[in-house]
């Protein structure tokens, strides 16, 4: 599910599930966070990038498919923590973490990409958020955009579901750097270097405060999400019958 390099004290994170589009079931995200967890408390690394494998897609968002033998309001709470708890420990880790999207991020994938300090996109990648076309809120896909990008963008992506390609995501602050799709692995390892040579303490320090209002937000978002998808179930329930 992910799969591990190290490299010059750079830790290597990729998501491997090219079959499913690495799609995010929970078997994925819990070994993400068992790897993470490891890589905070190990002094040898210094730097985490999180990749994936293949070319075309760096992750398709939830795995929607995993839940499907339950009823469709439990499966998307259930997608919901799971994504809340990754991307929380992706903001809490305390290391300096590079996000490596060498293809499309969709969804909850791009909402990885956009929980790292730093992110280096392919030239042909692109990012989307193709819930509201699906009828479904995303408070926490704006949440994490507003955190980088002006309220225009956020609204083409959110409520408008257009897709940014990798030129307008640098533009519009959601990405640091392009690449081609061969030197992205070298403009992070370079990006996690120079990032892990800083101050550990100083780091961290910084990188929680940083951090701190997304984090906030974020966990108000899924509550928004749970209470929003409530309310749909509500409107949309049978009026009850009237007793004689």
């Amino acid at each position: 599910m992910i799969k591990t390099a190290l490299q010059d004290k750079v830790q290597w994170l990729a998501i491997d599930r090219p079959r499913a589009a690495n799609a995010l079931d929970a078997a994925t995200q819990e070994a993400l966070l068992a790897a993470l967890g490891c890589a905070a408390d190990d002094d040898g690394i210094g730097a985490v990038v999180l990749a994936a494998t293949g070319e075309k897609v760096f992750c398709a968002g939830a795995d929607l498919k995993e839940f499907s033998g339950i009823a469709a309001a439990r499966a998307a709470l259930k997608r919901r923590e799971l994504l809340l708890r990754t991307l929380l420990a992706l903001l809490d880790f305390p290391k300096p973490l590079v996000a490596a999207v060498q293809g499309a991020a969709i969804g909850a994938g791009a909402m990885l990409a956009l929980a790292c300090d730093e992110i280096v996109l392919s030239e042909d990648a692109w990012l989307s958020f193709p819930e509201i076309g699906l009828g479904l809120p995303s408070p926490m896909g704006a949440a994490m955009l507003a955190q980088r990008a002006p309220r225009q963008i956020v609204w083409r992506l959110i409520q408008r579901g257009e897709r940014l390609d990798a030129r307008q995501a640098l533009q519009a602050g959601l990405a640091d750097e392009l690449a081609t799709q061969g030197d992205v692995a070298q403009c992070c390892q370079s990006r996690a270097s120079r990032s892990a040579a800083v101050n550990p303490h100083a780091h961290a320090a910084n990188k929680r405060w940083i951090n701190r209002v997304l984090r906030r937000d974020l966990v108000c978002a899924a509550q928004a999400a749970t209470a929003a998808q409530a309310q749909a179930a509500a409107d949309d329930a049978p009026p009850p019958l009237n007793k004689p």
